[in-house]
């Protein structure tokens, strides 16, 4: 089989609506009844001190990232629920692994479901990465602020599934 000039020019033209095929439907923008997270995979891991500390510094940025939307005395809004399954920092901050590993960026992977009161549960997948920067990373509080940077970025995504 050859590959012709045109072949090749609509197969370029066509190679952008390839992603489209699976594509999710968006959620729709709606006021929610409140957000919550949800950390037990972690605890479930065996991290219950860091699905802790997780919380405490996710929970805020949260707050903060859905506060436009949130409308807590309606009893027909939906519960959204973010779920942190898994949380990977880069082995150092200045983005080389420790032991020849190419961990050269902070990740959040987890997921987002939305329960409106009558009606079956939406679920997204959500993951964020993130250049590990955010100052020294020698200074003694360097891993703190890298996740909650991190976790402000998830924080930020989860409220942009809203926003389609």
């Amino acid at each position: 089989m050859s590959l012709d000039r045109r072949t090749l020019l609509a197969g370029l033209a066509l190679a952008p609506l390839a992603g489209c095929a699976g594509a999710e439907a968006p959620l729709p923008r709606t006021r929610l009844r409140a957000v919550r997270l949800d950390v037990a995979p972690l605890v479930e891991k065996g991290l219950p001190n860091w699905a802790a500390k997780v919380a405490r510094l996710a929970e805020p940025r949260l707050a903060a990232a859905f506060a436009d939307l949130l409308a807590p005395g309606d009893a027909a809004a939906p519960v959204v629920t973010v779920s942190i399954d898994e949380i990977r920092l880069a082995s150092t901050g200045i983005g080389i692994g420790l032991f020849g590993d190419v961990a050269d960026e902070d990740e959040i992977s987890g997921r987002l479901v939305v329960a409106p009161p009558r009606a079956a549960p939406v679920t997204r997948r959500l993951t964020a990465h993130r250049a590990p920067e955010s100052g020294p990373w020698s200074a003694p509080d360097a891993e703190d602020r890298r996740l909650a940077d991190l976790l402000a970025l998830w924080a930020r995504w989860a409220r942009r599934e809203f926003e389609r």
